[in-house]
């Protein structure tokens, strides 16, 4: 899966030699991801991973731009539980970790130095661990139990539907180079397991993701009516 991951930017840059007025950006973000729906997991909190990835803005007109991104996205949830038991303290930490390829194509607008985004999103399951650790501690004592488990993302969809929604500020740094900071928020519309396992319990669990990033674009004819007024 990650083969595809590295052709898809390969020929997301690649294009960029056809077409003379298609700006190209690459980011580095951190995502909040959670797993949503009618069967939350219990004691599940946020996972917190990277999301790399790299973009492409086709100018349209006023200011609008299609945009068409590759994103590496770490995503998943982490369980803790933390319980007495007789005189131990028990404290539970369980990493499930999935991690996608995101394609989203978004409409994306600029008001002066700020931007919104909004569009669908396609995602494909890359690699999924369940890794855990079990301390247990009493005042005379303190014992560690932990294991991992082998990948087990051919349990699940193989893919991810969703929307993609954005808002940042984006200004130039340089003749031909932007610096932007933004949010995203994802969400998926279909359960990530596959309805015929059980890897996760059966449970209908969609994806939710905040990212934060930040990155660089190179801009080509700034003097375009793309950019009639902004800088």
């Amino acid at each position: 899966m990650k083969k595809i991951f590295i052709l898809v930017i390969t020929a997301l840059v690649g294009s960029l030699n056809a077409f003379s007025q298609i700006n190209v950006g690459a980011s580095m973000g951190v995502n909040f991801s959670y797993l949503i729906g009618d069967d939350r997991i219990e004691d599940a909190t946020k996972r917190i991973g990277m999301c790399p990835g790299i973009h492409v803005a086709f100018p349209l007109v006023y200011e609008s731009f299609l945009e068409v991104s590759a994103l590496y996205s770490q995503q998943g949830v982490m369980i803790k539980k933390d319980y007495q038991e007789r005189n131990f303290h028990i404290k539970y930490r369980e990493n499930r970790n999935i991690d996608f390829m995101i394609i989203p194509i978004t409409w994306k607008q600029q008001f002066g130095d700020f931007y919104t985004k909004v569009g669908p999103y396609v995602g494909i399951a890359l690699a999924a661990e369940r890794s855990w650790k079990c301390d247990s501690i009493s005042p005379d004592s303190a014992k560690r139990i932990s294991g991992k488990e082998a990948s087990f993302v051919n349990d699940l969809r193989q893919y991810d539907v969703g929307a993609n929604f954005g808002l940042g500020y984006q200004t130039s740094i340089s003749g031909g180079m932007d610096l932007f900071v933004g949010v995203d928020y994802r969400i998926g519309f279909f359960s990530i397991e596959d309805k015929n396992k059980k890897q996760i319990n059966n449970k209908k669990l969609r994806n939710q993701v905040f990212s934060f990033s930040a990155g660089i674009y190179f801009v080509k004819n700034r003097r375009s009516k793309t950019y009639r007024h902004h800088r």
